[in-house]
């Protein structure tokens, strides 16, 4: 199954409850991290593209001046998801399967913000949204990455609306109070994807 959201939506969040719970996450960011920092290949086209300023001498690639960078310019964002989606999502297939060879947990997650952006919804049979008012996700955004509000927007005018990836999921969990309520909404829907695939794994 996957976890999926918008910018601010609260995904992350809904996601370390599962994680508490009993799930196996695999977050989509982290593997993308792993990928732009550790693939020589990767690295190598990046700098290609953006210069070999981008990257620290530890080999982390520069994220907030690469993000600056693409935010600006759409056609270096397509050049760039074209060197790391492929391998990202590789990647995401082999965990997957490993995790599913162990078969020692209750539910086995991707979190991941783009699975509709980057057509990866064929690959779930279960896709849980977390949705959130515009509001609450432009706060949340200020004060994780203080950026100003009229780049938060366009940021999230970017992604798919919420709106139909509402209609795309088949649960959603509504994320607009304190976190004790989303931590109850989560729990509700975690309950209810264990009991049906214990029900399948019976049949």
């Amino acid at each position: 199954m996957a976890i999926t959201g918008g910018i601010g939506c609260g995904q992350s969040t809904v996601a370390k409850y599962f994680q508490k719970w009993g799930a196996k996450i695999i977050n989509a960011d982290q593997i993308a991290h792993q990928v732009v920092d550790r693939d020589p290949e990767v690295r190598q086209e990046i700098r290609k593209v953006f210069g070999n300023n981008v990257y620290y001498r530890n080999g982390k690639l520069k994220r907030k001046l690469v993000g600056r960078i693409v935010f600006e310019d759409e056609s270096k964002l397509n050049r760039l998801n074209k060197i790391v989606h492929p391998r990202m999502v590789a990647r995401i297939v082999d965990e997957l399967e490993e995790a599913r060879d162990k078969g020692r947990y209750k539910i086995i997650a991707l979190d991941v913000a783009l699975i509709f952006e980057l057509n990866l919804e064929h690959m779930f049979d279960e896709i849980v949204v977390v949705s959130s008012k515009m509001n609450h996700r432009i706060q949340r955004i200020k004060e994780r990455d203080d950026l100003p509000e009229k780049e938060i927007r366009e940021r999230i005018a970017r992604q798919i609306p919420i709106e139909d990836k509402c209609k795309w999921s088949n649960m959603v969990i509504q994320n607009n109070g304190d976190l004790e309520e989303l931590e109850r909404r989560s729990r509700v829907v975690f309950d209810r994807l264990v009991k049906k695939y214990q029900a399948q794994k019976r049949s």
